[in-house]
């Protein structure tokens, strides 16, 4: 029992699912009541999550049981976003990522502590069978086939949770890059429909000979400005002719 606990608990922190096999005949392992009572509760844990729509509106069913990435896949890690290259994600992906982070993390706690706990049971169980004289190989043997087949239903299910994650995130890339390519065409579109509209500005200077003569006559009459009124108006006229022009 003790070493196929410590067997599971280094499966389960290490995140090797293939590596948890049946164990062999004549090992003692957790007694069944131990094992169904942590697998329920760890349902419960996650049963509420049952018929909550994800953040694109895609419901999510049949949520029972371990939660969603893969607990005994702590390495495991969300897809990375395919049109993500120099765009920022939205606030829907980082709310995504993160309860998925989250909801991993959890799982596997929660998931360690059940095998800390069988692993206490099994030592209890072992040390009890041996004061007694008791202890049965063909019941030692059923519970390690059912045990075994709990961890292949629940990685499994584990697996099938995390390919309906990367669905979603694909889905969500794909829609945002969809968004993202209608969004500039339209930019472009109204970009090139201003620039029509818009009648370009003259950067030259209007009448600038004119306006040097003034400013000429002005240097050589300081005390008789009048003498230059005929340039000034001269001038005036030139502005409002480029004005209507």
């Amino acid at each position: 029992g003790g070493q196929w606990g410590e067997a599971l608990l280094a499966c389960v922190s290490a995140g090797k699912s293939g590596a948890c096999r049946e164990p062999e005949a004549g090992v003692r392992l957790v007694a069944l009541e131990s094992g169904s009572v942590a697998a329920r509760r760890l349902a419960s844990c996650h049963g509420e999550h049952r018929e909550q729509r994800g953040p694109q509106g895609v419901l999510r069913k049949g949520r029972r049981g371990a939660g969603p990435g893969a607990a005994g896949h702590p390495d495991s890690k969300p897809p990375k976003s395919e049109y993500g290259g120099g765009r920022q994600p939205s606030g829907v992906e980082e709310d995504f990522l993160k309860r998925y982070k989250q909801e991993q993390a959890k799982i596997q706690d929660e998931l360690l502590q059940v095998v800390t706990r069988e692993r206490e049971a099994a030592a209890k169980h072992r040390s009890a069978s041996m004061q007694r004289g008791e202890g049965s190989g063909d019941q030692e043997k059923q519970k390690s086939t059912q045990l075994a087949r709990e961890l292949e239903s629940r990685e499994a299910e584990l697996s099938r949770r995390d390919t309906f994650y990367k669905e979603q995130l694909g889905r969500i890339d794909k829609k945002n890059a969809e968004i993202y390519k209608q969004s500039s065409q339209q930019f472009h579109e109204a970009a090139s429909k201003m620039e029509d509209t818009i009648k370009p500005r003259r950067t030259e200077p209007v009448c600038s000979g004119l306006q040097a003569q003034i400013l000429r006559c002005y240097r050589d009459h300081l005390q008789e400005v009048l003498l230059c009124s005929d340039l000034v108006k001269a001038y005036q006229r030139c502005v409002r002719a480029a004005h209507k022009g």
